[in-house]
Protein backbone atom coordinates (compact mmCIF):
# COMPACT_ATOMS: atom_id res chain seq x y z
CA UNK A 1 0.00 0.00 0.00
CA UNK A 2 1.27 3.47 -0.66
CA UNK A 3 2.00 6.22 1.54
CA UNK A 4 -0.14 9.39 1.62
CA UNK A 5 1.97 12.02 0.21
CA UNK A 6 1.78 15.47 2.21
CA UNK A 7 2.88 18.84 1.22
CA UNK A 8 3.85 20.97 4.24
CA UNK A 9 3.96 25.00 3.50
CA UNK A 10 6.50 27.09 5.57
CA UNK A 11 8.21 23.85 6.40
CA UNK A 12 11.37 25.49 7.92
CA UNK A 13 9.22 27.08 10.69
CA UNK A 14 9.17 25.76 14.84
CA UNK A 15 6.38 22.97 13.84
CA UNK A 16 6.92 22.15 10.17
CA UNK A 17 10.94 20.68 11.13
CA UNK A 18 9.21 19.08 13.89
CA UNK A 19 6.38 17.41 11.86
CA UNK A 20 8.63 16.47 8.75
CA UNK A 21 11.04 14.60 11.44
CA UNK A 22 8.18 12.84 13.41
CA UNK A 23 6.18 11.68 10.13
CA UNK A 24 9.44 11.70 6.96
CA UNK A 25 8.97 7.76 7.25
CA UNK A 26 4.94 7.15 7.50
CA UNK A 27 4.08 9.55 4.93
CA UNK A 28 5.69 10.98 1.59
CA UNK A 29 5.99 13.92 2.35
CA UNK A 30 7.38 17.21 0.68
CA UNK A 31 8.02 20.57 2.60
CA UNK A 32 8.21 23.48 0.40
CA UNK A 33 9.54 27.07 2.30
CA UNK A 34 10.05 30.44 0.65
CA UNK A 35 12.99 29.59 -1.00
CA UNK A 36 11.67 26.51 -2.61
CA UNK A 37 8.20 28.02 -3.69
CA UNK A 38 6.15 31.77 -3.44
CA UNK A 39 3.29 31.21 -2.46
CA UNK A 40 1.92 34.47 -3.94
CA UNK A 41 2.92 32.91 -7.31
CA UNK A 42 0.05 31.11 -8.75
CA UNK A 43 1.38 29.33 -11.47
CA UNK A 44 4.92 28.09 -9.52
CA UNK A 45 2.21 26.76 -6.64
CA UNK A 46 -0.20 24.83 -9.41
CA UNK A 47 3.01 23.45 -10.90
CA UNK A 48 4.20 21.92 -7.28
CA UNK A 49 0.91 20.61 -6.89
CA UNK A 50 0.67 19.11 -10.20
CA UNK A 51 3.68 17.29 -9.60
CA UNK A 52 3.62 16.03 -6.26
CA UNK A 53 -0.57 15.32 -6.38
CA UNK A 54 -0.71 15.33 -2.45
CA UNK A 55 -3.76 13.27 -0.57
CA UNK A 56 -3.31 16.36 2.54
CA UNK A 57 -2.08 19.95 2.42
CA UNK A 58 -0.62 21.51 5.76
CA UNK A 59 -0.30 25.53 4.92
CA UNK A 60 1.13 26.42 7.89
CA UNK A 61 3.23 29.40 5.26
CA UNK A 62 2.60 33.00 6.87
CA UNK A 63 4.14 36.72 7.76
CA UNK A 64 3.15 35.92 11.91
CA UNK A 65 4.98 39.05 13.17
CA UNK A 66 2.57 41.14 14.47
CA UNK A 67 4.72 44.29 14.18
CA UNK A 68 6.04 43.53 11.02
CA UNK A 69 2.01 42.84 9.56
CA UNK A 70 1.15 45.98 11.34
CA UNK A 71 4.39 48.21 9.65
CA UNK A 72 3.59 46.05 5.90
CA UNK A 73 -0.35 45.19 5.73
CA UNK A 74 0.05 45.13 1.71
CA UNK A 75 3.22 42.49 2.09
CA UNK A 76 1.19 40.46 4.66
CA UNK A 77 -1.90 40.74 2.97
CA UNK A 78 -0.65 39.63 -0.25
CA UNK A 79 1.09 36.26 1.80
CA UNK A 80 -1.28 35.66 3.95
CA UNK A 81 -4.19 35.95 2.66
CA UNK A 82 -3.71 35.73 -1.27
CA UNK A 83 -0.90 33.38 -0.86
CA UNK A 84 -3.62 31.11 1.26
CA UNK A 85 -5.99 31.27 -1.95
CA UNK A 86 -3.98 30.05 -4.19
CA UNK A 87 -2.92 26.99 -2.36
CA UNK A 88 -6.30 26.44 -1.37
CA UNK A 89 -7.44 26.88 -5.39
CA UNK A 90 -4.62 24.42 -6.45
CA UNK A 91 -6.03 21.61 -3.86
CA UNK A 92 -9.09 22.04 -5.46
CA UNK A 93 -7.41 21.24 -8.72
CA UNK A 94 -6.10 18.25 -7.42
CA UNK A 95 -7.99 16.86 -4.97
CA UNK A 96 -6.12 17.26 -2.42
CA UNK A 97 -7.84 17.77 1.43
CA UNK A 98 -6.30 21.00 3.17
CA UNK A 99 -5.77 21.75 7.21
CA UNK A 100 -5.02 25.36 6.91
CA UNK A 101 -3.24 26.71 10.02
CA UNK A 102 -4.95 29.67 11.29
CA UNK A 103 -4.62 31.25 15.09
CA UNK A 104 -6.04 32.59 18.28
CA UNK A 105 -5.04 35.84 17.51
CA UNK A 106 -8.30 36.29 14.93
CA UNK A 107 -9.98 37.50 18.90
CA UNK A 108 -7.21 40.04 20.02
CA UNK A 109 -9.57 42.63 19.91
CA UNK A 110 -12.37 40.73 21.77
CA UNK A 111 -13.57 42.83 25.01
CA UNK A 112 -15.29 39.75 26.86
CA UNK A 113 -13.17 36.99 28.26
CA UNK A 114 -12.14 33.46 26.95
CA UNK A 115 -12.14 30.79 26.51
CA UNK A 116 -14.02 31.43 22.61
CA UNK A 117 -16.16 28.62 21.08
CA UNK A 118 -15.56 28.09 17.44
CA UNK A 119 -18.56 30.33 17.61
CA UNK A 120 -17.55 33.33 19.25
CA UNK A 121 -17.28 36.11 17.05
CA UNK A 122 -13.80 36.77 16.08
CA UNK A 123 -12.60 40.47 16.70
CA UNK A 124 -8.97 41.00 15.78
CA UNK A 125 -7.50 44.40 16.45
CA UNK A 126 -3.78 43.26 14.55
CA UNK A 127 -3.40 42.92 10.90
CA UNK A 128 -2.56 39.22 11.40
CA UNK A 129 -5.14 38.35 13.15
CA UNK A 130 -7.25 40.22 10.11
CA UNK A 131 -5.57 38.34 7.17
CA UNK A 132 -6.14 35.10 9.28
CA UNK A 133 -9.76 35.93 9.51
CA UNK A 134 -10.24 36.92 6.10
CA UNK A 135 -8.59 34.07 4.54
CA UNK A 136 -10.58 31.59 6.25
CA UNK A 137 -13.86 32.79 5.22
CA UNK A 138 -12.43 33.13 1.62
CA UNK A 139 -10.89 29.73 1.89
CA UNK A 140 -14.44 28.04 2.55
CA UNK A 141 -15.67 29.17 0.12
CA UNK A 142 -13.34 27.29 -2.33
CA UNK A 143 -12.60 24.47 -0.78
CA UNK A 144 -15.32 22.63 1.49
CA UNK A 145 -12.40 20.04 2.35
CA UNK A 146 -10.69 21.66 4.54
CA UNK A 147 -9.89 21.70 8.28
CA UNK A 148 -9.51 25.18 9.80
CA UNK A 149 -6.90 24.67 12.88
CA UNK A 150 -6.52 27.69 15.16
CA UNK A 151 -3.55 27.31 16.94
CA UNK A 152 -2.54 28.38 20.60
CA UNK A 153 0.91 29.05 21.15
CA UNK A 154 3.06 26.51 20.84
CA UNK A 155 6.02 25.85 22.91
CA UNK A 156 8.89 23.46 22.99
CA UNK A 157 13.04 23.52 23.55
CA UNK A 158 15.77 23.47 20.24
CA UNK A 159 16.10 20.05 18.85
CA UNK A 160 18.67 18.96 15.90
CA UNK A 161 18.12 19.98 12.64
CA UNK A 162 14.79 21.81 13.63
CA UNK A 163 14.01 25.67 14.39
CA UNK A 164 12.79 27.11 17.59
CA UNK A 165 10.42 30.38 18.08
CA UNK A 166 10.42 32.11 21.17
CA UNK A 167 8.09 30.76 23.53
CA UNK A 168 7.19 30.81 27.73
CA UNK A 169 9.41 27.56 28.20
CA UNK A 170 12.30 28.63 25.92
CA UNK A 171 11.95 32.12 27.00
CA UNK A 172 12.43 31.22 30.40
CA UNK A 173 15.68 29.14 30.10
CA UNK A 174 17.03 31.77 27.69
CA UNK A 175 16.23 34.44 30.80
CA UNK A 176 18.20 32.13 32.82
CA UNK A 177 21.01 31.39 30.82
CA UNK A 178 21.87 34.82 30.62
CA UNK A 179 21.24 35.89 34.11
CA UNK A 180 18.59 38.05 33.05
CA UNK A 181 15.09 39.26 35.04
CA UNK A 182 11.68 37.74 34.25
CA UNK A 183 8.91 40.19 33.32
CA UNK A 184 6.02 38.52 33.19
CA UNK A 185 2.00 39.39 32.81
CA UNK A 186 -0.45 38.65 35.58
CA UNK A 187 -3.23 39.72 33.32
CA UNK A 188 -2.49 37.91 30.47
CA UNK A 189 -3.93 34.59 29.20
CA UNK A 190 -4.07 31.93 26.42
CA UNK A 191 -3.72 28.59 25.48
CA UNK A 192 0.25 26.90 25.79
CA UNK A 193 0.68 23.39 23.63
CA UNK A 194 3.47 21.91 23.57
CA UNK A 195 4.41 21.10 20.26
CA UNK A 196 4.89 17.44 19.73
CA UNK A 197 1.95 16.58 21.22
CA UNK A 198 -0.09 18.84 18.27
CA UNK A 199 2.10 17.09 16.29
CA UNK A 200 0.44 13.53 17.34
CA UNK A 201 -2.40 14.66 16.69
CA UNK A 202 -2.60 14.97 12.98
CA UNK A 203 -3.49 10.99 11.85
CA UNK A 204 -6.74 11.64 14.70
CA UNK A 205 -7.28 15.43 12.46
CA UNK A 206 -6.96 13.81 9.05
CA UNK A 207 -9.93 11.71 10.08
CA UNK A 208 -12.26 13.97 11.75
CA UNK A 209 -14.95 15.77 10.04
CA UNK A 210 -14.55 19.20 8.01
CA UNK A 211 -14.49 22.39 9.96
CA UNK A 212 -13.09 24.57 12.06
CA UNK A 213 -11.06 23.82 15.25
CA UNK A 214 -9.71 25.69 18.22
CA UNK A 215 -7.00 23.47 18.46
CA UNK A 216 -4.23 23.37 21.48
CA UNK A 217 -3.83 23.16 25.60
CA UNK A 218 -6.23 24.54 27.89
CA UNK A 219 -5.08 27.07 30.55
CA UNK A 220 -6.32 28.80 33.57
CA UNK A 221 -2.73 30.70 34.67
CA UNK A 222 -1.64 33.83 33.63
CA UNK A 223 1.73 34.38 31.88
CA UNK A 224 3.37 35.31 35.27
CA UNK A 225 1.61 31.98 36.42
CA UNK A 226 2.97 29.92 33.96
CA UNK A 227 6.54 31.58 34.70
CA UNK A 228 5.86 30.64 38.05
CA UNK A 229 5.66 26.89 37.14
CA UNK A 230 8.37 26.30 35.45
CA UNK A 231 10.77 28.00 37.73
CA UNK A 232 9.36 25.46 40.22
CA UNK A 233 9.45 22.52 37.78
CA UNK A 234 12.52 24.15 37.69
CA UNK A 235 13.99 23.48 41.82
CA UNK A 236 14.20 27.52 41.50
CA UNK A 237 11.21 28.47 44.01
CA UNK A 238 13.56 29.83 46.37
CA UNK A 239 14.75 32.58 44.23
CA UNK A 240 11.63 33.29 42.82
CA UNK A 241 11.66 37.35 43.91
CA UNK A 242 14.99 37.30 42.36
CA UNK A 243 14.18 35.85 39.16
CA UNK A 244 10.61 37.02 38.32
CA UNK A 245 8.49 40.16 38.43
CA UNK A 246 4.69 40.33 37.42
CA UNK A 247 4.79 43.53 35.05
CA UNK A 248 0.93 43.83 33.80
CA UNK A 249 -0.42 45.69 30.48
CA UNK A 250 -2.74 48.31 30.76
CA UNK A 251 -5.47 46.04 30.07
CA UNK A 252 -6.23 42.12 30.32
CA UNK A 253 -5.59 40.21 27.52
CA UNK A 254 -7.20 37.15 27.03
CA UNK A 255 -7.47 34.45 24.18
CA UNK A 256 -8.06 31.75 25.29
CA UNK A 257 -9.62 28.97 23.34
CA UNK A 258 -12.31 26.46 24.13
CA UNK A 259 -11.15 22.86 22.59
CA UNK A 260 -14.35 20.82 23.55
CA UNK A 261 -15.78 19.97 19.68
CA UNK A 262 -12.27 18.94 18.91
CA UNK A 263 -12.15 16.50 22.48
CA UNK A 264 -15.43 15.33 21.22
CA UNK A 265 -14.12 13.53 18.47
CA UNK A 266 -11.15 12.51 20.65
CA UNK A 267 -8.59 15.01 20.31
CA UNK A 268 -7.52 16.06 23.78
CA UNK A 269 -4.46 17.88 25.12
CA UNK A 270 -2.55 17.80 28.24
CA UNK A 271 -3.51 21.09 30.33
CA UNK A 272 -0.72 23.32 29.72
CA UNK A 273 0.96 23.07 33.40
CA UNK A 274 1.12 19.55 33.46
CA UNK A 275 2.71 19.58 29.33
CA UNK A 276 5.16 22.20 30.17
CA UNK A 277 6.45 20.03 33.57
CA UNK A 278 6.23 16.91 30.69
CA UNK A 279 8.18 18.53 28.45
CA UNK A 280 11.05 19.61 30.65
CA UNK A 281 11.43 16.03 32.30
CA UNK A 282 11.94 15.09 28.32
CA UNK A 283 14.25 17.17 27.48
CA UNK A 284 16.48 16.01 31.07
CA UNK A 285 15.76 19.40 33.16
Amino acid sequence: MSKKRILITGVGGFFGTRFINRYQGEFEIKGTDVAQLDITDNSAVNQIFTEFQPDFVIHAAAIAVTDFCNEHPEVAHKVNVQGAINVAKACKQVGAKLAFISTEQVFNGNSEAGPYTEQSIPVPDTVYGQNKLEAERELASILPEMWVLRFTWLFGLPERNTTINPNVVWNAVQALFKGEMMHERGNEFRGLTYVHELIEQFPKIFEIPYGTYHTGAHNDASRYGIAEHILTELKLEQRLPEILVQCDAPRTRDVRLDTSKLAAQGICFTESKQAITQCLKEFGY
